[in-house]
């Protein structure tokens, strides 16, 4: 039987998988790819090499990059920020030849995937016509606006002016995307209520997670003593603030009370602010890894001390499945699904998260610590199994009437 094509909009490649947004695309792209020819369009950051884009060159139909370069993008920031009353975003991801190339195509199809708010912009500036034509199915993933609020009430200086002005744009922005569409999907029901409840936009998103990715769980690691481990791509805002955080507020009073204590940052792409931390004793910057699991599984605790940000931690998800006992706060806490201090340990401010450390990083703790990490695998294995996150999204595209 032949399959009914449908044209995919990302705004970088979906694959490698070195963030969360990639492993997002990446894994609707392997689920779709059962039912339906993805012919996908992306931005190209970087010149990729063919072998390691293999397995997305499998899934896909088709595949077409587009590449504009720095100076453009910034060129666009301005103007579409000042002539089109854009958010920054859309502009830095704006490619006029991608959308060219969508004009010339989109007769062609009855259903588009537009991956996150920083594609929309395509699609609506299509005629009105030929956008009532189509099916559009939007990710937006993150409630994007609530995560540059989020930023600007924890930044200062020139950083909080920005998220400032981001927020309120993006706001805006997303309540006339959400109503516009005929389909929407966020990744928590956290970023759902941000965008109906918070700004009481009149739209019905589902909420569909992620499946949690096997990176190779080994049943009896032994333990690192002492040493906690975070993991995630170190050009991300919520990361670098999560980690500049941890080392300033946290770290020390640690360290101070258990000398062979350690820190490990496994991530690429690391800012200066976070390579800088690399030179303070019992703090190690491992870079991107390929295979993190024996990293994460080694470490006494895995921590996610998230002071921003939006949408489901996806570190936090693989990490449980790995059966690691994880820390983290409560914003990196909101995007799970009825998760408890059974199966992740939840700190509250910084005396709170130091007391816990303590408490989990002494001998005494290892048994609780292992009986943490069994009811965190077993949780991710209930709520964010592939199957069970697989039925949901062909449900929600209506596979079963391709």
């Amino acid at each position: 039987m032949e399959k009914e094509k449908l044209l995919m909009l990302c705004y970088r490649a979906p694959y490698p998988l070195r963030s969360g947004s990639e492993i997002r695309m990446y894994q609707f792209i392997e689920m779709l790819s059962e039912v339906y020819d993805i012919d996908l369009f992306y931005l190209r950051e970087h010149e990729e090499q063919d072998a390691e884009m293999a397995p997305l060159y499998e899934k896909c139909h088709s595949v077409e990059k587009f590449r504009v370069p720095v100076p453009v993008r910034c060129l666009q920031t301005g103007i579409g920020y000042v002539f089109r009353g854009w958010p920054l975003q859309l502009g830095y991801f704006y490619s006029a030849a991608m959308y060219r190339r969508i004009k010339e195509v989109i007769s062609g199809y009855d259903k588009v995937l537009c991956m996150h708010i920083r594609m929309m912009s395509y699609l609506m500036k299509l005629p009105t016509k030929v956008r009532e034509g189509l099916h559009i199915y939007f990710d937006g993933i993150d409630a994007i606006s609530m995560n540059y609020r989020n930023a600007y009430e924890t930044s200062g200086g020139i950083k909080k002016l920005i998220n400032g002005m981001e927020y309120r744009r993006m706001e805006t922005y997303e309540a006339k995307v959400y109503e516009s569409v005929e389909k929407s999907i966020l990744i928590s029901e956290r970023d759902r209520d941000y965008i109906t409840k918070t700004l009481g936009v009149k739209c019905n998103p589902a909420v569909i997670y992620n499946y949690a990715i096997d990176h190779g769980y080994e049943k009896g690691v032994t333990k690192e003593k002492r040493t906690v481990a975070f993991m995630g791509k170190m050009n991300y805002a919520p990361n670098v603030d999560a980690v500049l955080w941890f080392a300033k507020e946290i770290f020390p009073a640690l360290k101070a009370e258990y000398p062979d204590f350690e820190f490990q940052i496994i991530g690429g792409n690391a800012t200066k602010e976070v390579q800088a931390l690399g030179q303070t004793d019992g703090i190690s910057l491992l870079g991107f890894v390929d295979k993190p699991a024996g990293y994460l599984q080694a470490a006494t605790l895995v921590i996610a001390p998230m002071i921003s940000g939006s949408g489901l931690q996806n570190k936090i998800v693989q990490a449980m499945y790995l059966g690691a006992p994880v820390l983290t706060t409560p914003i990196g806490a909101q995007g799970l699904f009825d998760v408890s201090q059974k199966e992740l340990i939840i700190a509250d401010g910084p005396e709170d998260m130091i007391r816990k450390l303590k408490k989990y990083l002494g001998d005494d703790a290892k048994e609780e610590r292992e009986l943490i990490g069994s009811c965190a695998r077993a949780y991710i294995e209930k709520y964010y199994s592939y199957e069970g996150v697989k039925k949901q999204v062909l449900d929600f595209f209506g596979a079963d009437k391709v």
